[in-house]
């Protein structure tokens, strides 16, 4: 089949796709060329990626097709392509975190997440763009990556080329990691979907750490049950498709957070935030507003465990690198090297008490709900040393506490057509709860809709 009759079909579902492998209408290897060819026509605009793995992609193509042309059973991922952001080490390519230190690095070893998609068949076409050591800011020589919404906005931080890809439909799935809102703020930006499981859901062997105590790994899909597949192969995490996926939410209930809401001053993101929630309320879900004292400013307490961890990773770099790195990036190292001993233990002891309140406040609901962004995308990253930007108050309260959270597309603005997203929080291992509601949500309002570039 000619690429330009298979390219229309890159924004079809997983399932869609495996369907159409097992019936034999369509090839792993057609769907892989083709999604190799629309990376390299958006790949100027949109620079979403640091390495192209093409003859890889191809042969693990063929072997896909070699399986389904006998009829051998076969995973819901195989032949399927996804990308991985460039901080999960892979043996014998290069891992460079979007930074003039490793630009050059090629481990000898696969990282545990590199290791799960390859043995379920996937077909890996690149390594994603990022931050800069996923830490806040890009680093020039690598540049920004895109928003295929609107190629002068960024797509958000620090999974930006996961998020960007996948919302072009340049592979399925891609694999991104979140220390402070890492996966959902780039997917509320690009309009698709986005999970920070519960912590250590995903082993992190092979995962350049920001921060230890803060990092998730996850997965970046355009729709809530492709990401399920994904986590399924990459965790022990298994669904029960037929209860998770009914779109029946009648009684579930759902806590609005009011402090997350309050706090945010732009009109159309709170129309289109309160409107998701009026459509979760149409779809039976008992929704009510949820107190957690203090929420909107844990921020500052979660910053001290990253500065602090982030530093000591760094440290043998610090004294003898600082020209390799941006300066906005060294400028957090620096700033972490102050943090006292005192200061990051106390920061681990107010994490653990407000784990314990995000618990109490879910022992009330099933999940949480809060925009996840309080604006659409920006035209440039938004970073940390910008105090006027509103970064990560509404993520990264659970990257402290560790509960999984999820965004989805609550629609794009009326006045440029962006994104915005809503975020869907759930008690410690019950992602079945979020993406129960979010896929109830996204299936209600029309699905994944497809930007124009």
């Amino acid at each position: 089949m000619p690429t330009n009759d298979v390219k229309h079909l890159l924004f079809e579902s997983i399932d869609e796709i495996g369907k159409l492998y097992r019936s034999k209408e369509v090839s792993p290897v057609e769907v892989t060329a083709a999604t190799l060819e629309r990376l390299h026509e958006l790949e100027p605009q949109l620079n979403a990626f640091v390495t192209v793995l093409d003859d890889q992609a191809m042969a693990k193509a063929k072997a896909a097709e070699a399986l389904f042309a006998k009829g051998t059973e076969a995973g819901r991922l195989v032949g399927i392509p996804v990308s991985i952001k460039d901080i999960f080490t892979t043996k014998g390519i290069r891992t460079s975190l979007g930074s003039r230190i490793l630009k050059d690095h090629v481990p000898d070893t696969d990282a545990f997440v590199y290791t799960a998609l390859k043995e379920a068949g996937a077909v890996i076409i690149g390594k994603n763009n990022m931050l800069e050591f996923a830490y806040g800011s890009v680093h020039p020589d690598y540049g920004q990556c895109n928003n295929p919404w609107n190629v002068n906005r960024t797509s958000g931080g620090s999974s930006t080329g996961s998020a960007s890809s996948v919302a072009a439909g340049i592979g399925f799935a891609s694999i991104g990691t979140d220390t402070g809102g890492s996966i959902r703020v780039p997917a509320s930006f690009c309009g698709i979907v986005g999970l920070k499981p519960t912590y250590g859901t995903v082993p992190s062997q092979g995962l350049f750490p920001l921060s230890q105590s803060l990092d998730h790994i996850g997965p970046l899909t355009r729709t809530v049950r492709d990401n399920a597949i994904v986590l399924e192969q990459i965790s022990s995490l298994v669904f029960d498709y037929e209860t998770v996926f009914s779109g029946n939410i009648q009684g579930v209930k759902v806590g609005v957070i009011r402090q997350l809401m309050d706090t945010v001053t732009n009109p159309e993101v709170i129309a289109l935030t309160t409107a998701a929630i009026d459509k979760l309320r149409d779809l039976g879900a008992d929704v009510r507003e949820v107190d957690i004292p203090g929420i909107e400013s844990i921020e500052s307490s979660a910053l001290v465990v990253v500065l602090a961890e982030a530093s000591a990773v760094h440290r043998h770099w610090y004294d003898s690198r600082e020209a390799d790195y941006n300066p906005a990036t060294y400028a957090n190292l620096k700033a972490g090297f102050g943090i006292t001993a005192v200061a990051y233990l106390e920061a681990l002891e107010t994490k653990r008490r407000f784990t314990a309140q995000v618990d109490e406040a879910l022992k009330q609901v099933d999940v949480l709900v809060s925009p996840t962004m309080a604006y659409p995308a920006t035209e440039k990253d938004p970073s940390f040393e910008d105090g006027n930007i509103d970064v990560s108050r509404r993520t990264i309260p659970f990257n402290y506490s560790g509960h999984p959270a999820l965004s989805v597309s609550s629609g794009n603005t009326p006045s440029e057509n962006l994104p915005v997203g809503l975020q869907i929080i759930g008690r410690y291992h019950d992602e079945a709860a979020v993406y129960r509601v979010a896929d109830a949500f996204q299936q209600a309002t029309g699905g994944y809709k497809i930007p124009p570039i």
